[in-house]
């Protein structure tokens, strides 16, 4: 059963003829749609029996007078005849608004007239354009579409705006997309091409120098040892190798007191030891690491496949081109200079990931690791090493700052240390000053004691000045002892006498306390 084959040659459709075209009688407003192409309405809703636009019957008077370019808005009556006329000069847009503002824009930035853009576009050579140039008309390119627009226009084409009278300039040109896409890939394939080379050469350049570096080996080699110690016995000891991702975790291993960690261990290691410059060597032996390790090999081979669909698009180009067309001279030279460039960058390619293979094998990983995989952590290591060292380097200078400072304050805080008067023993000697001030406290309190019961002695007002003197001139040497000058401080009694006189008074008690210095021993003695 099921429907019977198709004919030959009944899978592709016939076109249809041209359509007749209506003549308005005066320029009317676009319609901005897409035409279904004459090639394709063949079996579709618009070529289907029943379907014919005469159905719908239109007023074409009402068409003009509604949406033609020269149609006015109603005025009122008026008894004066007026000739109604369009003031200025009328402006036939075809093209969609948003995509006219687009284009112009553009055209601004190439700043070239029509016809120097349409002389550049026919003879590249004579009439050279810029890269940037070149990117910006292949973003405004007329459509085919458009292109069959504006060479159906019929009316003036001085009535045409800017954006239509830039399209019926290229309009006479043949070929025009492909023939830009081609002068853009001559333009663009060395400068593509040899950046693709610098980045596949630093790959290959850094996986010589990881195999290559005994810096690196060394390096790897204290990791594991000190690895395999800090694991023991348990599963994760007597490891082989480990994996180049696990480089980061020596931050994460904090010593017993969390002072320093793992990493800082390795640097310090690294550092000393006789390899005073052993983290410089080690940043020097795997200089390619920073560009390497953020190319995609998947990434390249992509850019790689597309220069080689730009160089066969050239050449089937040249191939089509007339032998009078200077196009043809520009492309010829180009085919012959890089026909080599693509082969020879497949090859590299190929090496490339060779030996990315064997380095991912050399490391333990597994065979399609790529260099991201193999790059990265190696180089994100050696950056923290070298932060880990600064940071040990700056906590022995601070280290030995704390020590210094510990030795120099030592002696400050024994020196003097002699016995109070006649007490033995190490106290450390009191602030002279202190004990002076003290000491003048205590003798002005007398004195107003005395003063109050009015019998304020001379003793006491010489003890003032004496202490008071005594403050500005400073403490006496520290030879004399703290025990000689209190002695001679209450030599006469005078502070004794005048507290006692103080207090009698204040109890109201009449009660003589002697005199002189014999007087107040004697009072010190029933005390």
């Amino acid at each position: 059963g099921g429907p019977a084959p198709p004919p030959p040659g009944a899978g592709a459709k016939a076109a249809m003829p041209p359509k007749k075209k209506m003549q308005p009688s005066t320029p009317m407003r676009p319609l901005h749609w897409a035409k279904i192409p004459d090639a394709k309405a063949a079996d579709t809703l618009w070529t289907s029996d029943g379907f014919a636009e005469e159905k719908a019957k239109i007023d074409t008077g009402e068409l003009e007078k509604v949406f033609g370019l020269q149609a006015t808005k109603p005025r009122a009556a008026s008894t004066d005849e007026e000739d109604v006329r369009p003031k200025g000069k009328q402006t036939v847009q075809l093209v969609d608004t948003k995509r006219s503002n687009n284009v112009a824009i553009a055209l601004a930035r190439i700043k070239l007239p029509d016809s120097e853009i349409a002389k550049s576009v026919r003879d590249p050579i004579s009439h050279p354009l810029s890269v940037e140039q070149v990117s910006a008309l292949l973003t405004v390119l007329p459509t085919p579409e458009e292109l069959d627009m504006v060479r159906e226009y019929s009316g003036d084409a001085e009535h045409l705006g800017r954006v239509e009278q830039f399209f019926l300039v290229l309009a006479e040109i043949d070929r025009l997309g492909p023939r830009m896409q081609v002068l853009q890939a001559t333009m663009q394939f060395e400068p593509n091409s040899a950046s693709l080379i610098e980045e596949m050469a630093s790959v290959g350049d850094a996986c010589e120098q990881v195999r290559k570096s005994n810096a690196l080996r060394q390096l790897l080699e204290r990791v594991l040892a000190v690895g395999n110690y800090l694991n023991g016995s348990s599963f994760r000891g007597g490891a082989y190798g480990f994996k180049l991702a696990d480089l980061s975790k020596l931050v994460q291993v904090k010593s017993a007191d969390n002072k320093t960690t793992l990493l800082h261990y390795i640097a310090k290691l690294t550092a000393g030891g006789g390899q005073a410059d052993g983290i410089e060597l080690l940043k020097e032996q795997l200089s390619a690491l920073e560009l390497a390790k953020d190319i995609v090999i998947s990434e390249k081979k992509t850019e790689l496949a597309k220069l080689n669909a730009s160089f066969k698009m050239v050449q089937k180009e040249r191939e089509v081109c007339q032998s009078t067309d200077p196009l043809l001279v520009l492309l010829s030279a180009f085919e012959q200079k890089n026909e080599l460039a693509v082969s020879e960058q497949q090859e590299k390619m190929a090496s490339i990931e060779k030996k990315l293979k064997e380095l991912a094998l050399w490391f333990g990983d597994k065979p399609t690791a790529n260099a991201e995989e193999l790059f990265q952590p190696l180089y994100t290591f050696v950056k923290a090493l070298e932060k880990a060292h600064k940071d040990n380097v700056r906590e022995e200078a601070e280290a030995r700052k704390r020590a210094a400072a510990k030795v120099a304050g030592r002696p400050t805080s024994t020196k003097g240390a002699v016995p109070l008067g006649g007490m033995g023993g190490g106290m450390p000697r009191p602030d002279n000053n202190l004990m002076l001030e003290m000491q003048l406290k205590m003798a002005k309190r007398a004195e107003r004691a005395a003063e109050a019961a009015g019998k304020a002695e001379n003793t006491s007002a010489v003890q003032q000045r004496w202490l008071a003197n005594k403050m500005a001139t400073g403490p006496e040497p520290a030879s004399e002892g703290v025990g000689a000058a209190l002695a001679a401080d209450a030599a006469s009694g005078a502070l004794y006498a005048q507290r006692r006189q103080s207090r009698a008074f204040k109890d109201g008690s009449n009660k003589s306390l002697g005199k002189g210095s014999g007087g107040a021993l004697a009072a010190q003695r029933e005390e």
